[in-house]
């Protein structure tokens, strides 16, 4: 009995050794080699700055402030190789600075090790938390062979370890730490606070992140209000970004209105991407908070799925966290079997790479947007690889709050109050 229970937990510990090896040989790649073996595979190894230019951003911010510059500032530093225009908080960049006593190449590398440490820390954390053998063990190979979290590695990004410590603060006890360090990285995160609102155990967590983005934020913008001005127009008021580097639901859309000859002018543009972005986020908050089935673990994703959906700048790197949410989906209670087989799949398409690669043929760095040589189908086929598995999951969170019926706002406040658990 003990020798045929053995063989199959014998098949995932091999299953899982050989998927950790093969990450593991990517990801040294990616450390070591300016060409690594992702290269050929995303718009942003081959039309971009180069590896690790995102965070280099940061570096470059951090160094700034250690010379008492505007971190904020596009100036050559001396030091830094290359980087993309710094667009988080201030915080970050201090919080930085440590590393920017480093070479910007070693301290590139460090991070990588960090966000190597999180993804460990998630696998840990979610694996006891999915009941079935073949779930789990799908749910974590397809993360340890995420080509969009390998895109993250390379450009040295930051929306992985946002939404995953994000997340992490729903299932550990140090969570409320873990929630607050996601906002301050990247404050997209927040979109998080109506699923936490719902249940009164995790009212610190959003009220102790709204705290400290207040008391490293405002008085720093008060003093330096140009700085604000920066950082509220690369964040709010964006423009462009429709081409083939976009994965998101504002690509499709463009795509579609320029077949159908629907010309719109940009301020029409504007409207109807935010129209379209609040009154999805708006249904989602009302959906989550007044759920009869509350679950922070679908309600959550919910909410940030409803960003990556809408947002109009949504990259390649992105799906790293949106990976992240379908596993923590898989952790709700009660999912059902049509639940997990589409999640599932929904993942698999989130961590394949796109068919970029194959439209791709010249490789020429010198074009920005190689998209404007390839046939029409190119784009829809490379778009709806990360669009329809990113709208399947946010369906199947609101499907999954919405199946036992709402309750009034009143019956609602009163459950949050009550600390009745998910």
């Amino acid at each position: 009995m003990s020798r045929c229970a053995s063989r199959p937990e014998a098949r995932v510990v091999i299953v899982l050794l050989l998927l950790i090896a093969a990450h593991l040989g990517i990801v040294s790649s990616i450390i070591w080699q300016d060409r690594p073996i992702i290269w050929p595979l995303h718009n942003d190894t081959i039309h971009r700055a180069g590896r690790g230019a995102d965070f280099y951003a940061v570096y470059h911010a951090g160094l700034n402030q250690r010379k008492g510059i505007d971190p904020y500032a596009n100036n050559a530093d001396g030091a830094t190789p290359y980087f993309y225009p710094y667009r988080y908080l201030p915080i970050v960049a201090t919080a930085f600075q440590p590393l920017t006593s480093l070479s910007p190449q070693t301290a590139y590398r460090v991070w990588l090790l960090i966000l190597e440490g999180v993804l460990a820390l998630f696998l840990v954390t979610i694996w006891n938390r999915i009941p079935e053998t073949g779930v789990r063990l799908s749910a974590i190979g397809l993360l340890l062979i995420s080509s969009p979290y390998f895109l993250e590695l390379y450009m040295g990004q930051f929306t992985f370890v946002s939404v995953t410590l994000c997340c992490l603060g729903l299932l550990l006890p140090m969570g409320q730490l873990l929630f607050c360090v996601s906002v301050l990285i990247k404050p997209l995160t927040l979109a998080a606070l109506p699923a936490l609102a719902s249940q009164r155990r995790y009212w610190a967590h959003g009220a102790s992140a709204i705290l400290c983005v207040a008391l490293v934020t405002v008085p720093y913008f008060v003093r330096h209000p140009e700085q604000w001005l920066v950082f509220f127009n690369e964040n709010f008021r964006l423009q462009g970004g429709l081409h083939a580097g976009n994965y998101g639901f504002a690509r499709l859309l463009q795509l579609l209105l320029n077949d159908l000859n629907i010309p719109l002018s940009p301020q029409r543009w504007d409207s109807l991407v935010h129209t379209l972005r609040y009154a999805a986020f708006a249904a989602t908050s009302l959906l989550v908070l007044l759920s009869k089935r509350r679950s922070v673990l679908v309600g959550v994703p919910a909410l940030l799925l409803a960003h990556f959906l809408t947002y109009q700048h949504v990259w390649e790197h992105h799906m790293s966290g949106v990976s992240v949410l379908a596993a923590v989906m898989l952790t709700a209670r009660d999912r059902g079997r049509l639940f997990s087989y589409a999640i599932l799949f929904s993942l698999l398409l989130l961590s394949s790479p796109t068919l970029f690669g194959v439209f791709d043929v010249a490789r020429d760095r010198a074009v920005f947007d190689p998209s404007g040589q390839w046939p029409k189908y190119a784009s829809y086929l490379i778009v709806l690889s990360k669009v329809i598995p990113t709208l399947t999951l946010y369906l199947c969170s609101t499907v999954y709050l919405g199946r036992s019926g709402l309750m009034s706002p009143l019956a609602a406040v009163r459950r949050a109050a009550g600390g009745i658990p998910s």
